[in-house]
């Protein structure tokens, strides 16, 4: 995956992760493992991290680029066992900007919940 994408994924992670203003145990160790797979520096994610304002969804280019990402974007969601309602709008809302409708999300979260 070239870098500017890996950054991509890594933010779009990032803002579903700090949507309740704290990063569970989980929820950073997944953050972690994400950046260090996709050789993401220290620096650079924590650049992300500091500017979480700011951040906005970066939609990916493929449709099986986007599918990938809103299973890890639900998987980060639920990765503390908590579903914090800011998370799930904002994984709701990622869906739709990739072309999902409520229904479709929910079969997908429960996928991906059925798998973890």
């Amino acid at each position: 995956m070239e870098y500017e994408k890996a950054l991509a994924y890594f933010q779009n992670l990032y803002i579903v992760a700090a949507a309740d203003q704290q990063l569970s145990k989980e929820e950073t160790n997944f953050l972690v493992e994400v950046a260090q797979i996709m050789g993401i520096s220290s620096e650079q994610s924590t650049q992300i991290m500091t500017n979480r304002q700011d951040l906005d969804f970066i939609i990916p280019e493929t449709e099986q680029e986007r599918n990938i990402q809103l299973e890890d974007i639900i998987t980060m969601m639920i990765i503390d066992r908590k579903i914090h309602e800011r998370e799930y709008n904002l994984c709701l809302k990622f869906a739709e900007k990739i072309g999902h409708d409520r229904k479709s999300f929910e079969q997908i979260m429960f996928n991906v919940v059925r798998g973890n």
